[in-house]
């Protein structure tokens, strides 16, 4: 098994297991796909916080998370509905992307994949850590999981989720 694949594989076994959602890794031929649902989804962030800047970061961004293999399609009953990255470090898992199709968003789909990714967090006993871009109303949906903002710049806000337990005094 390949270091990107154990990287993923303990994360994804974990979102697997509770939930009739499939996780796929992601390919060269899925580029289109995940380009498509991150421009739905992320371009009026990105050129909100960044300007337009949205071709030169999201293309090779999406490149090599595919590549190192920390990309996954998620699937419902076989159809596509979103795709994730994310990576097991030593320290936290970060979670690099997280797209939903906007049909499937606000039904609780993203709750329902953050809730396992924060059960491997707290089996770990490793905190999540991400970033989302200032505009994006889904810092709120973080907050609401548990994560605390843990700095800001005027674009881009870091959050992190503290498994229970983990730093707490004994």
């Amino acid at each position: 098994m390949s270091g990107a694949a154990a990287r993923r594989g303990g994360i994804e076994s974990a979102l697997m297991a509770r939930t009739a959602l499939n996780f796929r890794p992601a390919e060269a031929g899925d580029f289109d796909y995940i380009y498509g649902l991150c421009e739905s989804t992320m371009r009026a962030y990105v050129e909100a916080d960044l300007g337009d800047c949205f071709e030169k970061v999201a293309r090779p961004t999406i490149q090599r998370l595919i590549q190192a293999g920390l990309f996954s399609l998620i699937h419902d009953e076989g159809v596509p509905v979103g795709a994730i990255a994310h990576e097991l470090h030593d320290t936290h898992i970060q979670l690099e992307e997280i797209y939903l199709e906007p049909a499937r968003q606000n039904l609780g789909l993203g709750a329902q994949i953050m809730q396992r990714l924060l059960d491997q967090s707290q089996a770990l006993g490793l905190p999540v850590r991400l970033h989302v871009l200032s505009s994006n109303p889904a810092r709120r949906f973080y907050e609401r999981l548990g994560f605390s903002l843990t700095r800001s710049t005027p674009a881009v806000n870091y959050l992190e989720y503290q498994p229970r337990g983990v730093g707490e005094a004994r």
